[in-house]
C-alpha cells in the first residue's frame, strides 16, 4: 500500500427494509377469437401425440410427455392442474411436462369445457396455449450433430442429457431404468453427470443404437461430446537476468489453474507452487501441457510483460494446478464437469481456495440465446455450493470458411455474427467472463521495414482484438463482464487480407514456457486464454488486503473499477449495445480495486436479504464533491450476487437482486414511495438519478452488474436533497419455496476526475464515523 492509498470504507444500510409489490397473476392473456374452435384443434393435436407415442421408445414411467408453445403462463401455473408436472422450460414460451393419465384426463376435461361453451377453472392457461406436440427426434438432436452430422459407421462417443427431475425419488428411477435400457441396446456407459440442474451420459452407440436413442422419452437431447479447444501460441530473458524471485507467506490466498497441468519446476512458478493434482483417470498431473503453464504465468503475477517491464516478479499468491483437460483421454474420457467438481472440492477442503481459472472452451457451441450449457451450469452451481470464484475466457474466434474474407476491413462486425458468440461455459452467470483487448499494433515485420505499408495491424491498441468473442449471455446479461489484453492479429496485405496468426509475431502477450529446460523462459501467444488469468490474478489479490471477501465482492469491485476504453468507445460510434457486447463493463484497474484514496473512495457493504423485498443506502456525499465550478465528478454502483440456478427453467436464474440510483430529500420519502406505489406509478414518481449508465433494464439481467453517472457542474439546490441506493429482490416463482434469503455485495465509488485537490474519504471517513454514532 502507497502513503496515499487507503483500505475501503464500509457504508451500512439503513434499517428500512420494505416488501416488493407484485403484479397480477395472468397479466396480458386474452381469449381467442374463437374460443370452441381454438379448443378443438388442442384436442386435436394431444390426440396425435398420444398416437405418436406408441411407436416411440418409452420412458420410466407412463406417463406423456407433452411440449406446449403457451407465452405468459408460467410453469407453476400448469402444476396447478393435478397430475402435470413440468420438466423443461425451453423457450421463453415453450414448456416440456409430464402428463400423468390423470392429469392428462382433467387437461382433457377443462379443454372439452371450452369446446361446450362453458369456463373452465384458471381458463387463461387454455387461452393461452398456442400449440401443443411431441418432444420428437428432431427436437432431440444437439447442435453439433446438426451441423458436423455422425462421425461415421463406426462406434462413437455422444452425450446424452435426460430429463433434469427435481423429485430425487424419481430420478432414480429414470436412471436405473436408463442404464437397463443401455444395456439391452448394447450402448455403452462411459461416464455418467448428476446434478440438481443437469442430468447427462456419455455414452458409446452406433448409428443404429443412436437412432434408437434419439427416440427414448427421457432423452432431451443428444449432442456429440466437447471439443474443448485449448487456446495456444523481455521473451528471451534468461535466468541469468532474472530478480530473486522470494515465496509467497504462507497465508498468502491461493489460485488455482484448472487446466492440462502446470511445469511447476519453472523457475518463475516454483517458488509459490503449492500443489498439482490430476483429475483424469489414467492421467499423471506430471504430464504437463504446455498451455496451462502459459495460463499460470499470468495467474500468479497478472500482466507478465509489465512486471518484466519493472523488473518486478515477486509472488504475492499461493499456485495450485487441477488438471482436468488432456488432448488423449478427453474424448473417450469421463465428464469434464466431473473433474472439475471433484477439484474444486479438493482444493476447497485442503487449501481453502476460493478463486479458480478456466480458459477453455467449445468453439462449435457458440452461445446464441436459450438454455445454458452443461458446463457453464455446473459452474454456476459450485460458485454457490463452494462459495467460490470462477474466471473464465469468452472463448477464442478463428472465423469460418466463408467469412471473414477481408479480417481488416470486416473488422469490427464480423465479431457481432453467430459464429462469434461467447462459447460454453463463459456464459456462466455467476463467474466473471473476461474477453480480450489489443495491446500491440505493429508486429516484427513491421518493425523490420518500417516503410512498408502493408502489415497492418487488424485491431488498434485498446480495440477488441479481433480473436475475441461477443456476448449477450443467458437473458441478455452482459457478458463478457470485463476485458483484459490477450493479443492482436495482422495482415499482410500482399498475401490478401486473411489473418497472419503467427504465434510469434509479437502483437500476442510475453507467457511462462513450459520446455524452459531448453532455455527459454517465455514465449509470445494470444487468445482470451490469457486475458482470463490476469483477472483470476486481480480476484485473488482482493484477499491479500481483504481477506474474507466473498466472490460477490471480488466481482463487484472489479466491475465498479473497470472502465471502457477510450478507443472502443470511438470504434463503436458510442453504441452501447456493442460496447457492452464486446467488452462489458471495461477494464479494470488493479490499484483502484484494492484501494482507495483522496479522490476515488470506495464504499463496501456485504449483507443478505431476503425473497420479495426492498434495502436502502445513503450515499455520504463529502463537503469538496459541492464545491465550486465545471468539472467531472462521478459515482458509481456496482452490485453482485450468486442465484441458484435451473436451466429446466427459461428464467435461468432463481433470482434477481438489483439497484436503483434515487435522489430525494430523505430516506423516509424513499422508503413511503416503495412500500405504497406498484413499480409503475414508483417510476413516475422517483426517476432513477438522470444519465446513470447502463439503464437498469440491461445492467439487472446479469448477476454482477454496475452503472455511472458524471456530474459536470452541480446547481444550488444540490445539497438540499441526498442520494439513496435501493436494493431489491425478486424471487422466481419456480424458487420460491426453495431458499429464503441470499448474500449480496454492494459497492459505490465516489471520485473526483479533475485535477482539483480534494479530501473525499478524509472526510466521507469522519461523515460514517458520525452516523455510528447516532
Amino acid at each position: 500500500m502507497m502513503p496515499d492509498e487507503y483500505e475501503h470504507l464500509q457504508i451500512r444500510r439503513l434499517e428500512p427494509v420494505n416488501a416488493r409489490r407484485k403484479g397480477g397473476r395472468f397479466p396480458g392473456i386474452e381469449p381467442p377469437e374463437n374460443l370452441i374452435e381454438h379448443a378443438r384443434g388442442l384436442q386435436r393435436q394431444v390426440q396425435t401425440v398420444v398416437e405418436s407415442s406408441k411407436v416411440e421408445e418409452p420412458g420410466f414411467d407412463p406417463r406423456l410427455l407433452l411440449k406446449i408453445d403457451a407465452p405468459l403462463v408460467k410453469p407453476e401455473d400448469f402444476e396447478s392442474i393435478e397430475g402435470l408436472r413440468v420438466v423443461s422450460q425451453e423457450q421463453k414460451s415453450l414448456l416440456v411436462l409430464f402428463a400423468s393419465e390423470e392429469g392428462l384426463a382433467e387437461f382433457k376435461r377443462r379443454l372439452d369445457e371450452v369446446a361446450n361453451g362453458r369456463t373452465p377453472v384458471r381458463k387463461e392457461i387454455l387461452y393461452a396455449i398456442k400449440g401443443i406436440d411431441g418432444w420428437s427426434k428432431e427436437d432431440r438432436i444437439g447442435p453439433a450433430i446438426r451441423k458436423e452430422g455422425y462421425p461415421g459407421d463406426q462406434a462413437f462417443i455422444v452425450d446424452a442429457e435426460l430429463w433434469a427431475i427435481e423429485s430425487w425419488q424419481e430420478r432414480n428411477q429414470m436412471l436405473r431404468y436408463f442404464e437397463q435400457w443401455c444395456l439391452s441396446h448394447n450402448i455403452e456407459k462411459i461416464d455418467r453427470l448428476n446434478q440438481d440442474a443437469i442430468v447427462m451420459y456419455r455414452l458409446k452407440v452406433t448409428a443404429d443404437s443412436l437412432a434408437k436413442l434419439l427416440n427414448l422419452r427421457d432423452v432431451r437431447m443428444v449432442d456429440l461430446p466437447p471439443s474443448y479447444q485449448l487456446e495456444l501460441s523481455m521473451v528471451h530473458t534468461s535466468i541469468s537476468h532474472l530478480p530473486q524471485i522470494t515465496s509467497p507467506s504462507d497465508d498468502a490466498p491461493g489460485i488455482v489453474v484448472l487446466d492440462d497441468g502446470v511445469v511447476s519446476s519453472h523457475p518463475l512458478l516454483e517458488s509459490a507452487f503449492g500443489d498439482g493434482q490430476s483429475f483424469i483417470a489414467g492421467a499423471d498431473s506430471a504430464d504437463y501441457g504446455e498451455h496451462g503453464t502459459k495460463v499460470a504465468g499470468f495467474a500468479l503475477y497478472g500482466d507478465l510483460t509489465q512486471c518484466l517491464e519493472q523488473g518486478q516478479l515477486t509472488p504475492r499468491l499461493r499456485l495450485f494446478s487441477g488438471k482436468i483437460t488432456d488432448p488423449k483421454v478427453i474424448q473417450a474420457g469421463g465428464f469434464i464437469e466431473n473433474y472439475i467438481s471433484a477439484a474444486v472440492r479438493y482444493f476447497t477442503d485442503n487449501y481453502g481456495c476460493k478463486v479458480f481459472n478456466l480458459s477453455f472452451g467449445d468453439t462449435r457451441k457458440p452461445y446464441l440465446g436459450g438454455h445454458v450449457r452443461s458446463l457453464a451450469t455446473v459452474l454456476d452451481t459450485l460458485s454457490r455450493e463452494y462459495r467460490v470464484l470462477f474466471v473464465v475466457s469468452a472463448g477464442n474466434y478463428a472465423g469460418t470458411e466463408d467469412r471473414p474474407q477481408d479480417w481488416l476491413h470486416e473488422y469490427p462486425d464480423y465479431l457481432f455474427l453467430d459464429d462469434a458468440k461467447i462459447i460454453d461455459p463463459a456464459p456462466a452467470l455467476n463467474a466473471l467472463t473476461v474477453g480480450s483487448l489489443a495491446r500491440f499494433e505493429v508486429n516484427r515485420e513491421a518493425q523490420r521495414y518500417t516503410s512498408d505499408p502493408a502489415y497492418q495491424p487488424i485491431a488498434r491498441k485498446n480495440q477488441p482484438s479481433p480473436f475475441s468473442r461477443t456476448g449477450p449471455g443467458p437473458g441478455g446479461a452482459i457478458k463478457p463482464d470485463v476485458v483484459e489484453y490477450g493479443g492482436n492479429f495482422s495482415v499482410d496485405a500482399r498475401r490478401g487480407m486473411q489473418q497472419v496468426n503467427t504465434a510469434t509475431d509479437g502483437l500476442g502477450e510475453i507467457a511462462t514456457l513450459s520446455t524452459f529446460a531448453q532455455g527459454t523462459l517465455f514465449t509470445i501467444d494470444r487468445g482470451t486464454s490469457y486475458s482470463a488469468p490476469k483477472v483470476a490474478h486481480m480476484a485473488a489479490r482482493i484477499l491479500t488486503v481483504y481477506p474474507q471477501a466473498t466472490p460477490e465482492l471480488m466481482r463487484a469491485l472489479i466491475v465498479a473499477h473497470s472502465k471502457w476504453p477510450s478507443a472502443t468507445v470511438d470504434l463503436f460510434g458510442g453504441d452501447e449495445d456493442k460496447i457492452l457486447q464486446s467488452v462489458g463493463y471495461g477494464v479494470p484497474d488493479m490499484e483502484s480495486v484494492l484501494y482507495s484514496t483522496e479522490k476515488r473512495v470506495t464504499l463496501i457493504s456485504e449483507e443478505m436479504i431476503a425473497g420479495e423485498t426492498h434495502h436502502f443506502y445513503e450515499v455520504p456525499l463529502p463537503t469538496d464533491f459541492f464545491s465550486p465550478g465545471r468539472r467531472p465528478r462521478s459515482l458509481r454502483v456496482a452490485l453482485a450476487h450468486t442465484p441458484m440456478v435451473r436451466r429446466t427453467r427459461i428464467v435461468y436464474k432463481a433470482s434477481t437482486i438489483d439497484f436503483r440510483v434515487v435522489r430525494e430529500v430523505s430516506i423516509d420519502r424513499v422508503v413511503n414511495v416503495f412500500r405504497q406505489a406498484s413499480r409503475d406509478e414508483r417510476e413516475d414518481i422517483i426517476q432513477e438519478l438522470n444519465g446513470l449508465r447502463p439503464k437498469r433494464a440491461i445492467r439487472s439481467k446479469g448477476t454482477v452488474q454496475a452503472a455511472t453517472v458524471t456530474f459536470q457542474q452541480l446547481n444550488g439546490n444540490w445539497e438540499e436533497k441526498k442520494i439513496f441506493i435501493v436494493v431489491t429482490r425478486k424471487v422466481e416463482p419456480w424458487a420460491a419455496n426453495i431458499f429464503d434469503s441470499e448474500p449480496y455485495a454492494l459497492v459505490a465509488v465516489l471520485s473526483e476526475e479533475s485535477n482539483q485537490q480534494v479530501r473525499y474519504y478524509t472526510q466521507i471517513r469522519q461523515m460514517l464515523r458520525t452516523r455510528v454514532r447516532l
